[in-house]
């Protein structure tokens, strides 16, 4: 598992969408995993062998969306968290449905963005009193247009980067 410093640094190296939520969403299913292991993976032989049954590819608690579950109706993550969580694998899910690459600008990345709770884009001046251009060809537009894409891939940086310090949680049971 990669240091925190060392996630943000690979998110700031990815030029595509896919490979944003490819890499952000292996690295928090990561983290899911390792929360799991501090929660419920105990050294008890006895303990051990009932709750490793359960972790199993055949186990019912083996599916990260189970897991998640009941990481959330055992308090140890939010309900914002939760559903962070989740909108990145459904978004992950739904881009690779799509044939052309997004940009960060886009409107579907910025949808996606707006809905995490973790980013809060209206509380980013740049964003709030940024009023798109018309004129697709003008410079101007263009100009706007990476900045747009820095403030939503800085936003999804920093909302990962949230998601996985809420996941980085001692064992509260």
């Amino acid at each position: 598992m990669l240091q925190q410093d060392q996630v943000i640094e690979k998110l700031s190296e990815i030029a595509t969408v896919r490979g944003f939520l490819a890499f952000s969403t292996q690295q928090i299913s990561e983290h899911i995993e390792q929360l799991i292991q501090r929660v419920f993976r105990k050294e008890d032989f006895a303990l051990k062998s009932v709750v490793d049954s359960l972790f199993e590819h055949q186990g019912p608690l083996a599916e990260l969306p189970v897991r998640l579950k009941l990481l959330l109706g055992l308090g140890v993550i939010s309900a914002n968290t939760y559903e962070d969580v989740n909108a990145f694998f459904q978004f992950k899910l739904a881009l690779s449905d799509e044939v052309e690459e997004p940009t960060f600008s886009s409107p579907p990345v910025i949808y996606f963005v707006q809905q995490l709770h973790c980013v809060d884009l209206i509380s980013i001046p740049q964003f709030s009193e940024m009023k798109l251009l018309n004129n697709k060809d003008s410079m101007q537009f263009q100009m706007q247009q990476i900045r747009l894409e820095k403030i939503i891939k800085s936003s999804l940086i920093l909302g990962v980067s949230e998601i996985l310090r809420s996941l980085d949680v001692e064992s509260p049971i």
